[in-house]
């Protein structure tokens, strides 16, 4: 019956409407990963629905070496839960325990069978493509958004955020309702910025010819943001990649690259006061010591490692929320998830500086291992940045 289905929704017979199909579904995986519903991310569903398309399709292909990796990802967390399960004394939720285990193992298939689907067919860049077109829309979007609660309009903007926070301090800087911060259809500026950045780079760093009026409008996007970490991010990765290509001797610099650079540069003059407070001032009160926000992120994500269970952790999903993807480890998996990604950090550095910058701090800076947001991050970062051949 499964041959008989593979056979009437060909891929081969129908290639365009799948592509589309496939690539719009991994994009609102990304988008929605924010809306809620039962419990579980839109952007779960929409994995899972992918994967399923694949299956009918008969495009689920994973490689003797990919199931190796997988193999090793499903050892750990089998280990993880052996020792929860007969060291833990504290409290264990077995069946959370499962379904957290389940969607790790959804995320990682059906990512890897999209990537082996991409590179099979020679569509990584028009996916990449269609990524850009997703990211400017989801900006446009975030614009309309912000124009409507300027102008008061909180019946249409709550309205489309009833999947996702609605409350006021997820767009108001600082409660200041003058300066409104763009989040589209994320539920906070920071993770439309984490969306952001993810696409910008994975740009940069693939083989694909940089379109620089995409890059500007990307960038632009995240400034609207006004998310001091996701700005940073974007700062510290951009300089150490373009300080990298001058010593490589990479980067031809042409005139015609400040056609698109102008409007970044005006946007910053009109909206210096804005800039000033929310960037600036922020940056001070950082270094001064009067900025809580970025202690918490720095200290307090580690708070909840206990020393006992410090091989085992406290077991997957059994911790407050974190914005900090290496203490998220430490704390539920103990020193053996913790181990093997501080690994994987050292390996990425070893191999470039400017990779480092981005995987590290966007690590540290927002967390949710459980979310599809981080696995879609893993997924450009591993297939467009990592791996490809303008990174070689």
């Amino acid at each position: 019956m499964v041959k008989t289905i593979n056979e009437t929704f060909s891929y081969n017979r129908f290639p365009k409407f799948w592509n589309i199909i496939l690539f719009s579904l991994i994009s609102l995986a990304f988008i929605l990963s924010d809306w809620t519903v039962f419990y579980s991310s839109f952007g779960d569903f929409i994995l899972a629905l992918t994967g399923l398309v694949l299956l009918v399709i008969g495009q689920i292909k994973i490689s003797k070496k990919q199931i190796g990796y997988i193999s090793v990802l499903l050892t750990m967390l089998a280990l993880n839960y052996i020792l929860n399960i007969n060291f833990n004394d504290y409290w264990f939720d077995t069946t959370r325990a499962i379904l957290s285990y389940t969607k790790i193992i959804l995320y990682s298939v059906t990512l890897v069978a999209f990537y082996n689907f991409l590179r099979r067919n020679k569509l990584i860049q028009s996916f990449l493509k269609t990524s850009n077109y997703f990211a400017l829309v989801t900006i446009v979007i975030g614009l309309i958004l912000t124009i409507m609660i300027y102008f008061d309009m909180s019946n249409f903007y709550n309205t489309i955020w009833r999947f996702t926070r609605i409350d006021e301090s997820s767009y108001y800087f600082e409660g200041n309702a003058n300066i409104v911060r763009t989040r589209s259809l994320f539920s906070e500026p920071a993770h439309l910025g984490y969306y952001l950045n993810t696409i910008f780079f994975a740009n940069v760093f693939s083989n694909k010819k940089m379109n620089i009026w995409v890059l500007s409008s990307l960038a632009l996007g995240l400034l609207l943001t006004l998310s001091y970490s996701m700005i940073l991010i974007f700062m510290a990765t951009g300089i150490t990649y373009i300080a990298t290509q001058l010593i490589k001797g990479n980067l031809n610099w042409s005139r015609w690259y400040w056609l698109p650079i102008l409007p970044v540069i005006l946007f910053v003059v009109y909206f210096w006061d804005f800039i000033n407070e929310t960037i600036i001032q922020r940056t001070v009160n950082i270094i001064s010591g009067t900025d809580g926000s970025a202690y918490n992120r720095v200290v307090e994500s580690w708070i909840y490692v206990v020393p006992e269970r410090i091989l085992y952790g406290n077991g997957i999903a059994h911790s407050p929320p974190m914005t900090n993807i290496y203490a998220y480890l430490l704390t539920d998996f103990g020193l053996v998830g913790f181990i093997p990604y501080i690994g994987t950090t050292v390996y990425i550095l070893l191999k470039s500086l400017s990779l480092f910058v981005l995987f590290f701090l966007m690590n540290s800076a927002k967390g949710g291992y459980l979310n599809p947001s981080f696995w879609m991050f893993l997924f450009f970062f591993i297939g467009f940045c990592l791996y490809s051949k303008g990174n070689k």
